[in-house]
């Protein structure tokens, strides 16, 4: 059976998706040597966009502000000219997929027009994101809604209401298979800025699998979402040596996505089901404590908290029981440090 991505978040507890979607540009052997150094880590999913016509931009004084790290400052650039050098045409973006599916991954997309949900469709992707721009765009996400894919809905920069009225949308459309998206602000907002709780409020409030796109410069969110049960946590991935670009500031060094893929699965795994279940016939835990004689115990002499000890291993009669032993009388003499047992009084 094909996978979709509610299987492999069974079978995964949280799904790790490094986005390669704006750091390659439109340079289309970057793009597929970030698909191989990937698949190379094992992972299972990556994550990109369908960004196929620069004029979904259009020419204007608008400009793009993202921050540098290294010059702790905001760069600016002609919103444009960041869409133009981005904007890769359908048949380079088939190049890339087709690389993803022969490596054995899958692949979920972001998307930004009624042509690009048709080919992501034709790519046979396992879930289509709307993007935290177009939770507004209600002919989109009505579009998308006539899809069988999985609807990832990003909630970035949104009001309450509005994330409502997008669910809305999809669901009057016939659409329930939605996971809802937490998206807290670039750099450089504050740790406290990120509020990871809200992904639960979102998940509760429309009862509905919730993930976090990430965009803390660190990696630590990702591991906290995963503690806090997401469904799927979101990541930007580029070139190790990539220097000032849109998304950098909070993006991972592509070399450390195997170790960002196996922190995530065990700490996923490692949440367990909640419940615990102990073996009958399991390897008993030595550390407990049994009765022992303080003192040396004459017969006849009444067991008391004077002259009856602890210790471990619990060679005589275990700890717990030392109420059914007080003020019996020893049957025999037993010994400073010697287990006392069930047949001793």
């Amino acid at each position: 059976m094909k996978n979709n991505i509610h299987k492999l978040i069974s079978e995964r507890k949280t799904l790790f998706l490094p986005d390669i979607g704006t750091f390659f540009n439109d340079n289309i052997d970057l793009a597929l040597l970030m698909v191989d150094q990937l698949s190379q880590a094992n992972i299972p999913v990556l994550k990109a966009e369908i960004l196929h016509d620069v004029d979904i931009c259009l020419k204007s004084n608008l400009k793009e502000h993202y921050y540098s790290p290294s010059k702790k400052s905001m760069i600016e650039e002609d919103y444009r000219r960041v869409i133009e050098r981005k904007v890769v045409p359908l048949g380079e973006y088939e190049k890339i997929f087709n690389r993803v599916k022969s490596k054995g991954c899958e692949l979920v997309v972001s998307v930004y027009d009624n042509e690009g949900v048709d080919f992501a469709v034709n790519q046979g992707v396992i879930a289509i994101k709307i993007a935290s721009s177009n939770i507004t765009h209600k002919p989109l996400i009505e579009y998308v809604a006539k899809t069988d894919n999985t609807i990832i809905l990003d909630t970035g920069h949104s009001a309450l209401e509005e994330i409502s009225r997008a669910v809305n949308w999809l669901n009057d459309a016939g659409k329930k298979d939605i996971i809802i998206q937490h998206s807290p602000l670039a750099p450089p907002v504050s740790v406290k800025g990120h509020n990871l709780k809200f992904m639960q409020t979102l998940g509760e409030c429309f009862n509905l699998p919730y993930g976090l796109s990430d965009h803390h410069i660190g990696d630590e969110m990702l591991y906290a979402a995963t503690a806090l049960g997401a469904s799927i946590v979101e990541k930007g991935v580029c070139p190790d040596q990539l220097g000032d670009e849109q998304d950098r500031a909070h993006a991972l060094n592509i070399s450390q996505a195997i170790i960002v893929q196996k922190k995530i699965d065990n700490i996923a795994r490692g949440l367990g089901n909640g419940v615990r279940h102990l073996e009958k016939d399991r390897e008993k835990y030595r550390s407990r404590m049994g009765l022992i004689a303080k003192t040396n115990i004459s017969k006849g002499e009444m067991l008391s908290d004077i002259n009856i000890g602890y210790a471990f291993p619990a060679l005589g009669l275990a700890v717990e029981y030392i109420e059914f032993a007080l003020g019996k009388e020893a049957k025999k003499p037993i010994m400073a440090g010697e287990p006392i047992k069930l047949t001793d009084f």
